[in-house]
């Protein structure tokens, strides 16, 4: 077994067995059936229905009611009026959907099978499914090129062997038309919904011997020596209408290029990419042993640990570049791959926790490129969630709430009591863009694309805050993202006024926006409100047994291990709570050992979060505890992390933590192996990016650091922190500099 590969011992079962495929635009999940495969195909773009103004019409008329009610300390009243005038009319949006099944037949294949495998090579993001019947060896190889945005696969057989296969593209049960197109082409087509977007997806066989035809809405290929398959999908969705002379145009070229010239520009591209970042834990790969029985050692009895989650690091990095680079839409609950036709939450971008923890690494692990897509879906949500603020709470500036789509809503979103009433999803976005500036040192992208859309976000909060008793400013209605805590009579409650993980949101909004302004000398309007609001802003509140309060009052918490952990986002992703906060610093370990004595953590993505924060309160045993925890519960055989069900943000979130054990470089300060687990003794990561654009390389055995080299984008002092010692070094431009640092 390579390090770098993910291999069954049987066909996959379900859908979420499959092992996923992409290139940012274009999905596939095979799932490996030696007889009668089907490869679920994904295009970022077909979701069903069209954008619709959902705005509800009462909102802003009952808003002053809602927000009196809360104040009078009557939350039951303000949700039930709430949930009927701001809540979206219709209610929900519509889900992102598969564009079609490929489904591939072998004649005369039925017969037993012997030494199976299906293996993922993430350095060459190729999947190759490999088997014995009677007494030949069959192999597939897929991949999906990025350079000619095609699926492209290969059948062949040992022992001279010919191959007679069919291939067509169902969509049960929304298909439209289907034909064959020519000789060797089938096609599918239709359109997403009324008013929906229009697809198209074709397939085409090329074979080497034999003969080839088109029958009905399928392709064959008769007594071949190998076949070759290429498929292309694509929609109108970006507006324009050449999108099927598109797909045919890349099933040309394939052919003509032919199978072994794609794969060669496909391994290319996609391992320059892949090989920026290496993470190597020390551990020896185990030979020839397949996922699930490393897996199941883990589970038993701790083995394989260290290679797991060096496997689990690499296998993020992998699907963040299979699902969100060179496309127009970032990475949603499943990446770009669903199964479904009604899938797990619509499979929409969640922007309560989920999209934001698809991206924490992507700066750190040399994958920048992923972020365009999501950097492109936040500007539309500026221009539509002006409307939002506008219609909902007659607010300048723009604001979204805790879902949007394709088509980047920005309403509120549903109908429970515990997530649609929450206006902060905006803001927290706006983190990835100055994230973003403090990785890369990039002036122009801070000028022109990250302080405009902070500033939009904060023009919101200066109409939308109002003042409390105390005079300090408030939020609301809100809510604690999908939690509930019940009232001195009793009554289980959402909405509430300035939770406290609104205000750190926009703590670290307005303090970053503000330092952004100061790095690009436009202090401005904006800027002095946004000084005002931070300095009239409450303070975080601690409660009588050291824990920060996640509302204003000291209130009964309905679940006290809630998978969310919203009021520490000031630990991470956030910066605000630290070692020089000595007092939040404390509550904020208290407030996360409680909530997991009581049960959090359960879900993927809420684990994965916890591998964050301890991390951040450079606590490596327990970081690397819940990173194993992450493997032993929360990860399915193939490593796609289970909420449950399938849900990509925890393969994300526990790339992060990975990547914060090691190296951290928050308020101008770079700390090595701040959190290292005890159990990593040994190992060495390089290429990974600091803020202030600074590589690094690290090694380290005996739990102790053997070197560092850093290297900057530009001449700069930085402080750098070992153990105990702290010092300055100075680097010099694009020149690496190995750094002596003491303990």
């Amino acid at each position: 077994m390579t390090r770098y590969q993910i291999r069954m011992d049987n066909p996959a079962r379900r859908w979420d067995d499959g092992l996923p495929l992409g290139n940012g635009r274009l999905g596939a999940m095979v799932m490996g059936k030696p007889n009668e495969e089907t490869i679920f195909i994904n295009e970022e773009t077909l979701w069903y229905g069209p954008w619709r103004d959902r705005h509800n019409p009462d909102a802003l008329r009952m808003l002053p009611d809602i927000r009196r009610y809360l104040q009078e300390g009557d939350p039951a009243r303000a949700q039930f009026y709430g949930r009927m005038a701001l809540t979206s009319t219709p209610k929900y949006m519509n889900p992102y959907q598969p564009v079609g099944d490929l489904r591939i037949c072998l004649l005369d294949h039925q017969y037993p099978v012997e030494d199976y495998s299906r293996t993922l090579d993430l350095r060459q993001a190729i999947a190759e499914v490999s088997y014995v019947q009677r007494n030949v060896r069959y192999r597939r190889e897929h991949f999906v090129s990025q350079p000619h945005q095609v699926l492209a696969i290969r059948l062949t057989a040992g022992a001279g062997q010919k191959l007679t296969v069919s291939a067509n593209i169902s969509r049960k049960p929304f298909e439209e038309m289907t034909a064959r197109l020519d000789a060797r082409t089938a096609a599918n087509w239709g359109q997403c919904g009324a008013g929906g977007v229009h697809y198209f997806s074709a397939v085409r066989v090329v074979a080497r011997g034999g003969r080839t035809g088109a029958m009905g809405d399928f392709v064959y290929a008769e007594e071949a020596d190998s076949v070759d398959f290429f498929l292309a999908a694509a929609t109108d969705f970006d507006g324009r209408k050449d999108f099927r002379e598109r797909c045919l145009a890349s099933l040309d070229t394939a052919e003509q290029l032919g199978y072994e010239h794609l794969r060669q520009a496909h391994v290319a591209w996609h391992s320059d990419q892949f090989d920026l970042v290496e993470l190597n834990l020390g551990e020896d790969a185990p030979a020839d042993a397949f996922t699930p029985q490393l897996l199941s050692e883990l589970k038993k009895d701790g083995r394989h640990a260290r290679f797991l989650s060096e496997l689990l690091f690499h296998f993020a990095r992998y699907l963040l570049l299979a699902s969100s680079i060179g496309c127009l839409l970032p990475a949603n609950l499943q990446g770009i791959w669903n199964g479904e036709y009604t899938p797990p939450w619509e499979c929409k971008f969640t922007i309560n926790i989920n999209t934001e923890m698809n991206y924490w690494f992507a700066d750190g692990c040399r994958l920048s490129g992923c972020l365009e897509p999501l950097f492109s879906l936040i500007d539309r949500l500026v221009a539509r969630g002006r409307e939002t603020a506008r219609l909902i709470y007659g607010c300048r500036g723009f604001c979204a709430h805790h879902n949007t789509n394709a088509w980047a809503n920005t309403d509120i979103e549903g109908i429970f009591d515990a997530s649609p009433v929450w206006p902060m999803g905006g803001a927290w976005l706006c983190f990835h863009l100055y994230e973003h500036y403090l990785h890369s040192q990039d002036r122009q992208f801070l000028i022109q694309r990250a302080l405009p859309v902070m500033r939009e976000a904060i023009l919101f909060f200066q109409d939308y805050l109002f003042a409390g008793p105390d005079g300090k400013l408030l939020t609301g209605p809100s809510l604690s993202p999908e939690n509930t805590y019940q009232t001195a009579d009793g009554v289980k409650a959402a909405l509430c006024l300035a939770p406290e993980s609104d205000l750190q949101i926009l703590r670290q909004l307005l303090t970053w926006y503000l330092d952004g302004c100061s790095q690009a000398g436009c202090e401005d309007g904006t800027a002095a409100a946004a000084r005002d609001m931070l300095n009239r802003l409450p303070e975080t509140k601690t409660g009588a047994d050291g824990r920060i309060l996640e509302w204003q009052e000291d209130v009964t918490e309905t679940e006290p291990g809630h998978r969310h952990l919203s009021h520490l986002i000031a630990l991470h992703p956030g910066c605000q709570i630290h070692e020089d906060t000595p007092e939040l610093f404390r509550a904020a370990e208290k407030t996360l050992a409680t909530r997991l004595e009581n049960g959090s953590g359960h879900s993927g993505w809420s684990r994965a979060w916890v591998v964050c924060l301890y991390a951040r309160l450079k606590n490596g045993r327990q970081s690397g505890f819940h990173l194993t925890e992450l493997l032993r519960h929360s990860i399915h055989d193939n490593l796609l992390d289970i909420h449950p069900p399938f849900q990509i943000d925890g393969n994300f979130g526990a790339a992060e933590g990975i990547k914060e054990m090691l190296a951290q470089s928050h308020r101008g300060l770079i700390d090595i192996l701040p959190a290292l687990p005890p159990d990593w003794q040994k190992g060495h990561v390089r290429g990974i990016v600091l803020r202030g654009n600074i590589k690094a390389n690290l090694s380290w055995s005996n739990g102790r650091l053997d070197q560092l080299d850093l290297m900057a984008g530009d001449d700069r002092q930085v402080a750098v922190r070992y153990g105990t010692c702290t010092q300055t070094v100075r680097l010099n431009a694009n020149e690496w500099t190995e750094v002596k640092i003491c303990d």
